[in-house]
């Protein structure tokens, strides 16, 4: 009898944990999602995050929080969102970091990020946590540099063509000028040309600090 009781028991004891596993969320990590974002050096940036009700639970005064971070080497915490509406800044990047207080209620995690510096790029977490050491959920944003765009490269590549049609036609200038002054150097134009030949022939002595033609 004893046996039989102790076996119902456990039975019960084991019914009633699978109850309490089954009703929880647990951590598992859930990740919902990425996206790639470009930006332009010392402009500004909206990194998105945004969770689903389901996932921030019906209870309001439930230990949510959600944390941002930038994934870099070392990574390394930039803003935590905790309930009743409290920011705590881990790294606030200078005051450029901006948050939306009164959107986190909805699930809206979403930070500004202003005047983009070269340190500012990489990967970026939303974190979605439970309590202590529990992840329920995250985003990931990648943030780059923007590609220069077809317009630009066409400006580009219109700029540099016109540059090198002009030092095209300045050296076609140069070259049809030169030989003209040849030509007419060549043919007489410029008048008779004349003998040096003779100032070779002509020797002079000092005398009294002055110069006298030689005989």
């Amino acid at each position: 009898m004893l046996l039989l009781f102790e076996l119902r028991f456990f039975g019960l004891w084991t019914l009633w944990c699978c109850c309490l596993v089954t009703g929880s969320r647990g951590c598992q990590m859930q990740y919902v999602g990425g996206i790639n974002v470009t930006i332009d050096l010392q402009s500004d940036v909206l990194l998105p995050c945004n969770f689903e009700a389901t996932l921030l639970g019906s209870n309001k005064t439930a230990d949510i929080a959600a944390v941002w971070s930038h994934r870099s080497i070392p990574a390394h915490n930039l803003v935590e969102f905790r309930p009743q509406e409290v920011i705590v800044f881990w790294k606030h990047r200078g005051g450029r970091i901006k948050t939306f207080t009164n959107l986190s209620e909805s699930g809206n995690f979403s930070i500004l990020l202003r005047n983009v510096q070269q340190s500012d790029l990489g990967l970026y977490r939303c974190e979605l946590h439970e309590g202590v050491n529990c992840t329920i959920a995250y985003q990931e944003v990648q943030l780059g540099l923007a590609a220069v765009s077809e317009y630009q490269e066409s400006i580009l590549a219109g700029a540099s063509g016109g540059a090198a049609l002009v030092l095209l036609l300045t050296a076609c200038v140069c070259y049809i000028g030169t030989k003209r002054r040849l030509c007419m150097r060549k043919n007489g134009v410029w008048g008779p040309a004349i003998d040096y030949s003779v100032y070779t022939t002509v020797s002079y002595t000092m005398v009294d600090d002055c110069y006298r033609d030689g005989v």
